[in-house]
């Protein structure tokens, strides 16, 4: 039986936990954002009210900003898991405590702005049907349509924002070995 690396599970475990608090925030804040956005006052008493709708709707756009932002995670777990594996210097801590909001600064923003974009723009796609006043009036047919759509635009949004997530990670400098 090999030894165990007790530094890079010392790392696995901080990340993980950072991404407990982080994704419980991220989730509130997405949650609170997407309600201003959307006349929250009018949302929180249909929400009250029972409107499954307007839950739906709601649910499903947190839903795919919430599978876009996870992509936040595998960043701040890669320089994360360098404090550990090196002697950390407080000048080194700083910069990856910045690395990391940084990362989940712009993967934040990007899943965010994504989702809002992708919605609006299919609202807008379809003329006829307004989805919104639909769902506010509790037209389950017209969520559970527009919560599909959403969660499909997710799907394939999620390579582009994996990719953007995967090259924010700062590797040491490229290049081309020549051999003789």
């Amino acid at each position: 039986m090999k030894d165990l690396d007790f530094p890079s599970i010392l790392a696995g475990l901080l990340a993980c936990v950072v991404a407990v608090f982080v994704s419980a925030t991220l989730v509130f804040v997405t949650f609170r954002l997407n309600t201003m956005l959307r006349r929250r006052e009018a949302q929180d008493r249909l929400l009250l009210a029972g409107n499954r709708s307007i839950a739906i709707a709601l649910g499903a756009t947190i839903l795919s900003q919430a599978l876009l932002m996870r992509h936040a995670v595998f960043p701040v777990m890669a320089v994360l898991r360098d404090l550990f594996l090196e002697r950390a210097s407080l000048y080194t801590i700083v910069v990856v405590a910045g690395q990391c909001a940084i990362f989940f600064g712009v993967i934040s923003a990007v899943s965010l702005g994504s989702v809002w974009l992708a919605g609006w723009l299919f609202t807008r796609m379809t003329g006829d049907l307004p989805e919104h006043e639909e769902i506010f009036r509790d037209n389950v047919a017209v969520a559970i349509f527009y919560a599909f759509v959403l969660l499909a635009i997710t799907v394939i949004l999620n390579e582009g924002i994996e990719d953007l997530s995967r090259s924010l990670i700062p590797y040491g400098r490229a290049g081309i070995i020549h051999l003789p």
